[in-house]
């Protein structure tokens, strides 16, 4: 039989991760998309990129028609899953660099 009167001491995690001050100020807006190359990210491919991403582009180009796309597609990545990104993190910025691109679409959906 166990001593009811034994004490057992607990270490509590908080669920939250720390804050983090952020470095970096984004890239100031363009002030058009006309004549710039836009690349696509998608690092699930979670939500039907293969069907809203054509979409966008279809849009996209209807209004800025001098503007090139890089699909998704042509970057390195793997079918399924999550943060299936093939290029590592400190590598995104070159790999968009050696792309051309001026903008990025990460993601397609909320």
């Amino acid at each position: 039989m166990r001593d009811r009167t034994t004490q057992v001491k607990l270490e509590v995690l908080s669920p939250l991760s720390k804050q983090r001050e952020v470095e970096a100020a984004n890239a100031p807006r363009l002030a058009t998309l006309e004549g710039k190359t836009i690349c696509e990210l998608c690092s699930s491919q979670g939500w039907r990129a293969e069907a809203t991403f054509p979409v966008i582009r279809e849009l996209l180009q209807k209004r800025y028609p001098t503007s090139r796309i890089v699909p998704y597609t042509e970057f390195p990545h793997r079918s399924g899953g999550v943060d299936t990104y093939e290029i590592p993190v400190d590598r995104i910025g070159a790999v968009l660099s050696e792309k051309g691109c001026d903008a990025l679409i990460v993601g397609n959906s909320g």
